[in-house]
Order: structure tokens, then sequence, then C-alpha cells
């Protein structure tokens, strides 16, 4: 990310981190009631921080919703990548190994759907695809799910994982627009995870 929908600074104190995650829970809270028209006053006043104080993190209404977006992602990207290492570690089976990562990421997208339907409803399915960080997650969503394949990976291996992930990707888009609580519903996780686990046979 670069440019002026970055956010400043990253927080390394525990204290910027309360502030930094307020601002997008409030970022998320005015997205719910204002829609587009969200102001960065606006998510400074439901965060309880001055504007100046947003703005050492967020430089402007651009920011705030990368930040959103960035955040989203990494709650799932991190799972996927976390559950890889576990299962790389462990030794386990590929299939083994897969079901572990889509289980892992089925898990983060059932517990942010209200996210992930607020950003939808208000931007439309996939309108935030173009930023950098959606591509830069992607990325490490299929190098994880790569070294399944092959370690260290090679182009096919990140082809087929980069399929993989597509199609993963596109059956929760599909749920999330039609019926998010069909996330948590475990017969449709089990059905995901055989057709995902099956592309990476």
């Amino acid at each position: 990310m670069d440019g002026a929908a970055t956010p400043r600074k990253r927080p390394a104190q525990a204290r910027s981190t309360t502030t930094v995650d307020a601002i997008l829970t409030a970022t998320l809270q005015v997205l719910a009631v204002d829609g587009p028209a969200l102001t960065t006053t606006r998510v400074a006043a439901v965060a309880g921080v001055a504007v100046g104080t947003l703005y050492q993190y967020f430089p402007n209404r651009d920011a705030l919703l990368t930040g959103v977006l960035a955040d989203h992602l990494e709650a799932a990207i991190g799972a996927v990548e976390l559950a890889a290492a576990d299962a790389k570690a462990q030794g386990l089976p590929r299939a083994a190994a897969a079901e572990r990562i889509v289980r892992a990421f089925l898990a983060v997208k059932a517990e942010r759907a209200p996210d992930s339907v607020l950003l939808d409803q208000v931007f439309g399915t996939g309108r935030l695809d173009e930023r950098p960080v959606v591509a830069a997650a992607t990325r490490r969503g299929t190098l994880a799910v790569a070294t399944l394949l092959r370690d260290p990976p090679d182009a096919a291996a990140l082809q087929r994982a980069g399929m993989a992930c597509a199609a993963l990707e596109g059956m929760v888009r599909a749920v999330v627009a039609e019926d998010p609580l069909q996330l948590a519903d475990r017969g449709w996780q089990d059905q995901v995870v055989v057709m995902t686990v099956a592309a990476l046979r």
C-alpha cells in the first residue's frame, strides 16, 4: 500500500493498538449508519478520540476504509498462515493440512460475517478488490496454500493454489451475499472442505 490511502504508521505500543482498534471499530459503526457518507470527524467522535489523533494513524477517509479492509483481511489470512504452519510442523498429510486451513479460514469468515455483509452493502461485492491490500492478502494466502503442494512452491503449485483459493473465496462471497448465517453451518462447511481438498489433491 502506498499513497494517501495508506495508514500513516503502525501502532507499536499497547495503548496505540487500543486506539487504532477503537478507530477501526468506530469506522464500521459509522459505515453502518452513514454508509459512504462516512467522515473522519464522525469516526473520531464515535471512537472517542480527537480528530488529530485519528489523523496520526489514518490521514483521510480513504485510509480509514483501507485500514478496516486490511484488518478484515489480516484476520482471515493470518488464520490461514497459522493453520498452514501448524500443519507443516505436525507433518500432516496434504488432505488433512488442507482441511485445517480451510476450516480456519471459514471460522474467521463466519465470525466476521457481519463486517463482510456491511462492506458489501456499502460498497458492493468486490468493489474494494482493486486496493493493493487485497492483492497482498491474496498473494499471502496463495503462498501459504501452495506450500502444501510443493515447498518451496514452484509456478505450478502457485497457480494451482491460486485457483483453489479463488474458488474458496468465491463460495464464501456467494454465501455472504445470499445467506451469511450459512457460513457457520457445519454441513455447508463440510461441503466446502471436500471441494477445496479435492482441488489440492
